[in-house]
Parts: C-alpha cells; sequence; structure tokens
C-alpha cells in the first residue's frame, strides 16, 4: 500500500471536508450538536469545509493521506501552539457560512465550543482537532501516517501534542503514539458522553 502525505491546499477544501464529513457520522461529539442523522449529514460537509477554509488552511495545520490512485483518504487537522483561539475577525468572516451549515443548531455548537476551549492546555501545543478517513479507506493506516509524521515534528520543535478523544474505544489508537489521558470531562447538556483530553510530551 502507498501512502502519499502532503498539506492540503484551498483547492482541497471540498474532499477533504467530505473525508470528514464521512468520518464524523456519528461522532458523539457532532451527535450532540445535531442528534437528527439527517441534520448532521446535511450539515457536515459545510461545516468542515468553513471550518478548513476560514480557520485551519491559514494556520498551515491540515495535511492529507492520498491512496495510490490519488484519492483523498485521510485528512489530519491541527492547531500550532497559541492558535486554537479564532480571532473575532475570521469568526465574522466565517459567521455567514457558518449559520448556513448550522442553522438552530448553532447555540448548541457553540455552548459545546466554549466548553472545550475551557480544558485545552495552558502550554504550548499542537492540537489535533480533527482526524479521520473514508470509510473505504478505514484501517489501511492513512491517518497513522499523518499522525506519525506531526509527531515526529513535535519532536523537533520539542513541543507537546494535544487533543479530545470523543470515544472511549479511541483511547488506545491514540495511546499507541504516545499519547496519555490527562483529563476526563462532560460537555453541556445535551452532549451526553464525556471526553478525554490525551497529552503526548516531546521525545
Amino acid at each position: 500500500m502507498t501512502t502519499a502525505v502532503r498539506p492540503a491546499a484551498a483547492a482541497d477544501v471540498p474532499a477533504a471536508a467530505g473525508v470528514l464529513a464521512d468520518a464524523f457520522s456519528d461522532d458523539p461529539l457532532m451527535s450532540s450538536i445535531w442528534p437528527d442523522p439527517s441534520d448532521r449529514t446535511r450539515a457536515l460537509p459545510g461545516y468542515f469545509a468553513t471550518s478548513l477554509r476560514r480557520f485551519h488552511l491559514p494556520a498551515g495545520g491540515v495535511s492529507l493521506a492520498a491512496d495510490s490512485g490519488g484519492a483523498v483518504a485521510a485528512v489530519a487537522v491541527w492547531d500550532p501552539p497559541g492558535q486554537w483561539q479564532r480571532s473575532l475577525l475570521s469568526t465574522i468572516r466565517a459567521a455567514p457560512a457558518l449559520l448556513a451549515a448550522m442553522r438552530t443548531r448553532l447555540p448548541a455548537a457553540l455552548a459545546i465550543s466554549r466548553a472545550l476551549e475551557a480544558h485545552y492546555p495552558p502550554q504550548p501545543a499542537w492540537c489535533l482537532v480533527n482526524l479521520g478517513s473514508t470509510t473505504v479507506h478505514r484501517g489501511r493506516g492513512h491517518a497513522a501516517r499523518l499522525v506519525e509524521q506531526q509527531l515526529r515534528h513535535c519532536d523537533r520543535e520539542a513541543v507537546p501534542a494535544w487533543l479530545v478523544c470523543t470515544r472511549e474505544s479511541n483511547i488506545t489508537y491514540y495511546q499507541r503514539f504516545g499519547f496519555t489521558v490527562t483529563e476526563k470531562f462532560q460537555l453541556p447538556a445535551g452532549a451526553k458522553p464525556p471526553m478525554w483530553a490525551m497529552t503526548r510530551e516531546p521525545r
């Protein structure tokens, strides 16, 4: 199996958003924002496209893994140290597209976003915001290649990596890369499953 890893560009946004929408279609956190599956299916591509275009691509933390045919198989979205907080200007610019994607679920999304921010690490760290692969590519190591590449960069910079794991069953997946659980917390009412903050120190 051949996996090509590269930084994402603006032209990659539709494909990358589609991969993430597929990967997070039944994610507990996304399900808390959009409890109705049909609403979630409709909203996720636009939500991820806006998030990538307005927030993450400009920061330079989005990478892709492509299969041997060139199709985008997995996407990793990282916020560089000190850049996870959104500026007021970028939020205002993204507002129309976010409103179109979220509609009546915007208040729930904002409440969950604020709750997550309270658990971000106080020290500078690379924050893994999203990691996902398409259903047809899952289990083939594409996402792992993206994580390994970024962690090598973290080690060279001597900077920790941090993430929020939304499924207890995925904790062992991240432990294989050296992450350890540092906190278990609950999100606001309506977001029923617990979350696990995980940190990996540089090596």
